[in-house]
């Protein structure tokens, strides 16, 4: 494995070639691309894992399973606005995802969602099930099997957590430089749990 010194220590060189890759290629398709930030979490694990405060889907694949749901709720989202008359403008999904873990052995992703901007360019209201946040929210639920009542607050939306990547404003390259460098978090080393089966990295393919 080949690493590289960074803002956490020791990095996964891979990883950052990945990501820049994935990027370039949505910028290729979609000039206007916009990327959200989001973490996804398990339900909390009480008395240092003993015990979980509801019972969810523990079996390996939770964020193929979370990128399905996603898929399956934009196409049926965008078939009944279809229907109801609003220009639809095509999007292709893609993603860039971590796995990493607490000291006391919690599970969570880091994921980064690129849209073409025509598509989807907020998280929209969360009071409408066809806002883009409320979509990846049950998408989430959904992969874990649970509902929002099961257990609150699984998905978070950091902080300035979109980002407008526009090859034709003057501001572009700053954006997409600071969007890489907020990614380069994701591969860091420590955090990282090997030979478990289960990857710790994904992106999209093309």
């Amino acid at each position: 494995m080949k690493l590289y010194n960074g803002t956490h220590g020791d990095h996964v060189f891979d990883y950052k070639v990945k990501i820049k890759q994935t990027l370039n290629n949505s910028i290729r398709q979609y000039p206007r691309t916009m990327a959200l930030r989001v973490d996804l979490h398990y339900p909390p694990i009480l008395d240092r894992g003993d015990t979980i405060s509801c019972f969810h889907n523990q079996e390996p694949g939770a964020i193929s399973r979370f990128l399905n749901a996603l898929k399956a709720t934009l196409s049926a989202s965008e078939a009944r606005r279809m229907r109801d008359g609003t220009r639809i403008h095509p999007n292709t999904l893609r993603n860039i995802w971590v796995r990493e873990f607490t000291m006391l052995g919690k599970c969570h992703f880091h994921i980064c969602l690129l849209f073409n901007k025509h598509a989807y360019y907020h998280l929209g209201d969360f009071k409408y099930e066809d806002s883009l946040g409320v979509m990846i929210m049950k998408a989430w639920y959904s992969a874990l099997g649970l509902t929002f009542e099961d257990c609150p607050q699984l998905v978070h939306f950091p902080d300035n957590c979109r980002y407008m990547l526009e090859v034709n404003d003057p501001d572009y390259v700053e954006v997409y430089y600071d969007l890489l460098n907020r990614l380069d978090y994701m591969t860091k080393l420590d955090t990282k749990v090997f030979g478990e089966g289960d990857r710790n990295f994904g992106c999209s393919r093309g």
